[in-house]
């Protein structure tokens, strides 16, 4: 078993890496181009509504889109992906109703969020499902499209107008079509399953599942707030020139997390799924397997970025970039307890423990905005706040992964009773 767990794991991680890592390396390539057509100002405008699109659309399906590969059945999964969809379709309706209420009060790239949210929405509820199927490659092509697409748009409406429009409507034409591809690559296993969808059905998956809008998403929302709160403080207090800077070294600094984080993590939620109905000590044995292994990775790969980034960065991305590269520095330390810890908090959802990753995330949340009070009542430089916020998310995220080895004990005691 342990053979077969390593050897099948190793193959889909590196599947979804191969598709994740065509669309990173183009967005490596592009990067410094886009940083010589737009200033830092216009990133830090970006990346505000980025933070903006990223906290609103975890809510865009309560997380119901989360449950769709935990049924055994395909066609309680079925149902779970169309209640996802009628939720999605609402919640974006709303939202720009709520736009066209408060339109004279927002900038006017801003009407391109319902776009944006719709292919956001529906890139998650596909990949799920295929994630679901173990389509790997799909999800791949899925994820090349969309950021190929958006890196293509963003360059070529850079060269006709370098404003935060051409950034924006590249990002949501880009989504979109991202997440019409995932429909495309899953139509012949969603249409095999349609038959069994009903209004009836749509109902017991609510009730079955209502630990997932109950506590998932709002944990996921405290989540949200707490990856992109930094980004409304850094624009708000120290200008939208250094949240460009920050955008850029965040960025870079997202790679790893992009790369390989990501496809660690959507393989792990569909092994550690299909495992704990099998074989619990597999189960912890895949949970440890990713935690030592993204732990030395991890480490080695954010001791060379703090260590280069400062002299490089105005070479790769041009001089007004330079002060990017010492925030990496700063913001090292934050990636590198991401990674470790990202993919194993998914067991809160596997095991069904989702208060548990409420608690984690208003403690993180907490710790975040500690270190930002410090860094705004006591710390005067922008490199220094960046950092105390730094260490506040990393403490928080090892505090998250302390919880994620405890939801097996609670597990093992619930289900099994203490050995």
């Amino acid at each position: 078993m342990s053979s077969w767990l390593k050897n099948n794991f190793i193959r889909s991680v590196a599947v979804l890496m191969s598709g994740t890592a065509l669309s990173q390396i183009a967005v490596v390539l592009v990067t410094p181009v886009l940083t010589r057509i737009y200033g830092p100002e216009v990133f830090g405008e970006l990346s505000v509504y980025l933070s903006i699109l990223f906290t609103v659309g975890i809510l865009i399906t309560f997380q119901f889109e989360s449950a769709i590969p935990l049924p055994k059945k395909g066609k309680d999964a079925i149902n779970l992906l169309a209640l996802s969809i009628l939720i999605m379709v609402s919640f974006v309706g709303i939202v720009s109703l709520i736009l066209i209420g408060f339109s004279p009060m927002i900038p006017s790239y801003f009407w391109y969020l319902p776009i944006s949210l719709l292919g956001l929405g529906i890139f998650q509820v596909f990949h799920l499902w295929l994630l679901r199927e173990e389509e790997y490659a799909s999800i791949a092509r899925g994820k090349v499209q969309m950021n190929i697409t958006q890196i293509g748009g963003q360059t070529g409406l850079g060269f006709l107008s370098n404003t935060t429009h051409s950034l924006v409507i590249g990002e949501a034409v880009g989504r979109l079509l991202g997440g019409v591809g995932l429909f495309i690559f899953s139509w012949k296993t969603v249409k095999k399953n349609l038959t069994f969808v009903s209004k009836q059905k749509m109902k017991e998956m609510a009730k079955r599942y209502k630990r997932f809008p109950l506590y998932t998403s709002w944990s996921s929302l405290m989540g949200a707030l707490t990856n992109h709160l930094p980004t409304f403080f850094v624009a708000a207090t120290l200008g939208v020139k250094v949240a460009g800077w920050y955008m850029l070294a965040n960025r870079v600094l997202s790679l790893p997390t992009s790369l390989l984080g990501y496809s660690v993590e959507q393989v792990y939620l569909g092994k550690a799924a299909k495992l704990l109905h099998s074989s619990f000590s597999s189960f912890v044995a895949l949970f440890w397997q990713t935690v030592k292994k993204l732990f030395l990775i991890s480490l080695v790969i954010y001791l060379i970025a703090s260590i280069c980034s400062p002299f490089i960065f105005s070479i790769i991305f041009g001089e007004e970039w330079k002060e990017a590269g010492v925030f990496v520095q700063c913001m090292s330390i934050l990636f590198f307890a991401q990674l470790v810890a990202g993919p194993i908090t998914l067991n809160f959802d596997v095991l069904e423990l989702q208060h548990l990753d409420m608690y984690s995330e208003i403690i993180h949340f907490l710790l975040l905005v500690i270190g930002m009070g410090i860094g705004y009542l006591f710390l005067t430089s922008a490199w220094s706040v960046i950092l105390c916020i730094s260490i506040a998310g990393a403490l928080g995220f090892f505090l998250k992964g302390i919880l994620a080895w405890y939801s097996i004990y609670v597990y093992q005691r619930k289900n099994e009773g203490v050995r």
